[in-house]
């Protein structure tokens, strides 16, 4: 174990070293900064990641505006945790007693999947769990986050049916928002047999998940989903709102396609088998299973796919793939990081996640690495992508200014704001025109769980909310909030929903 510490310490002054003779810098905005093989969170001992296995997930669980890693660890004897290592966007804080436990009765080995999403729309992210009961029953069971913890009441599930449904069949499964409603789903790319898959969807109420029907959303004949198993991602690749999916298909000889499922709301345009890129041979797409995630690498708010590929004997690289909206851009062969020696990838298979750790509004990766022993660490690469910058940032800065004036009921302008005065004067200053009344205003945008700068919080009823926010990042909000006080800054509440009004 003494070696195994050793190789990775030098990981640090390898990065520099690779570089040069990639011929790229670390600080080029096109690559990831890893800073220490310590990682963000790390133990010498006590910590079996093969306990974990794949149930390995991001999200913002607490919903300060960074995301923070969870996993599903078995304990053996019925007896299961959910642990979250939140972020503090520059290391983890852990607790070992975890958000969720249970001393017997919960099998983690059972859990044909586990994802992360925002499933009731409050906007802190959950997890959900598919568990096999045998015989094809199967439940979604959903652990609904309090910002502090996990609330699991109803083993029913959301979603259970009692037979029919075979885990071994399922090749992925994935959460995102692919009807565009602000409430996180889940999809399973489904596998029939013979080349026949389809994939599945079931679309959350905010308390259930209704299912498709097995005809699901997409489904083709000529299509074998065991050739892109543990190499599928979700994401809005082009930008629209809805979540997509991606799959590296394994062509055979190093010939690889990555195709894209875009989603209409209600199904899946396949983009056909030629994908959004392709390569006749030099791609290994089995070099990369398990390790396959989508973010917004570079930061112009269309989800990419980055892979961390094994070059054998510890030489590791993670390629990026970013996404011009039809199509994806794979220009840099030598990856956004990568090392000639001393980083193992099969240590963290199955333990790779994206997420916007540092809260500077580029997705980064988190690999859980074993160093055997119980030892284990938490690696992140942090993007040094500068985001795009868009109109709802400006507007957060416009917002500001006014911070100290006075609320005024009915007020309209700099002299005194009421809420919804506030969010019209600002929005008017960027060519928007909103109404000045609440119920008015939530009539406008689109409904979003993964909050952006400038998206509207409003409070109350979602149909005729009493209070609105403009959210500012990180987890905060500026409000006009009530008479006697004056426009602020201040942590986000919980809030009924969320609306974004520049696209």
């Amino acid at each position: 174990m003494k070696k195994i510490f050793t190789n990775v310490l030098l990981v640090g002054f390898l990065v520099f070293i690779s570089a040069i003779l990639y011929g790229h810098s670390v600080q080029a905005s096109d690559s990831f900064t890893y800073a220490s093989a310590n990682g963000w969170w790390s133990t010498p001992s006590g910590y079996d990641v093969n306990n974990v296995g794949s149930r390995m997930v991001s999200g913002d669980f607490n919903g300060d505006g960074k995301a923070d890693v969870a996993t599903f660890y078995d304990y053996g004897n019925g007896a299961s945790r959910i642990h979250v290592f939140t972020s503090t966007g520059s290391s983890f804080d852990y607790s070992s007693s975890g958000w969720w436990s249970t001393p017997s009765g919960y099998t983690a080995s059972r859990i044909a999947a586990v994802v992360a999403g925002d499933f009731n729309g409050d906007g802190k992210d959950d997890i959900a769990a598919i568990y096999d009961y045998g015989g094809g029953q199967k439940r979604i069971h959903v652990f609904i986050s309090t910002g502090k913890s996990f609330s699991y009441t109803d083993s029913n599930g959301w979603w259970s049916t009692p037979s029919g449904y075979t885990a071994s069949r399922i090749t992925g499964a994935l959460a995102g928002d692919f009807n565009g409603d602000g409430k996180d789903d889940i999809a399973t790319m489904y596998d029939y047999g013979n080349s026949e898959t389809r994939i599945h969807v079931f679309t959350s109420t905010g308390s259930s998940f209704n299912y498709s029907g097995p005809s699901g959303w997409w489904s083709s004949t000529g299509y074998d989903s065991n050739r892109v198993k543990g190499r599928i991602v979700a994401g809005d690749f082009n930008g629209d709102g809805k979540t997509d999916i991606a799959a590296m298909y394994d062509y055979g000889n190093t010939a690889s396609r990555i195709h894209v499922f875009t989603s209409t709301g209600s199904s899946f345009n396949y983009s056909g088998p030629n994908g959004w890129w392709s390569t006749p041979s030099g791609y290994d797409a089995n070099k990369v299973t398990g390790r396959l995630v989508a973010g917004d690498f570079n930061g112009d708010k269309k989800a990419d796919i980055a892979a961390m590929y094994d070059y054998g004997n510890t030489a590791s690289r993670i390629h990026v793939f970013t996404s011009t909206g039809s199509s994806f851009s794979y220009t840099n062969s030598n990856g956004w990081w990568g090392v000639s020696s001393g980083y193992d990838a099969n240590r963290v298979t199955g333990r790779v996640v994206a997420g916007d750790f540092n809260g500077d509004g580029s997705a980064d990766i988190a690999a859980f690495y074993d160093y055997g022993n119980t030892a284990s660490r938490i690696h992140v690469f942090t993007s040094n992508a500068v985001p795009t910058p868009n109109k709802g940032a400006q507007l957060v800065a416009y917002a500001r200014t006014f911070i100290g004036v006075p609320y005024v009921w009915g007020g309209t302008d700099p002299s005194g704001f009421d809420c919804s005065g506030l969010v019209m004067y600002c929005y008017a200053h960027f060519g928007v025109n909103l109404p000045h009344y609440t119920g008015d205003q939530v009539k406008y945008g689109t409904v979003v769980t993964n909050l952006q700068p400038g998206d509207l919080l409003f409070f109350g009823s979602t149909s005729d909310p009493y209070h609105v926010a403009i959210y500012s990042g990180n987890g905060y909000m500026i409000e006009a909030p009530k008479t006697g006080e004056t426009v602020h800054e201040t942590p986000i509440r919980s809030y009924s929903i969320a609306k974004r009004i520049f696209n």
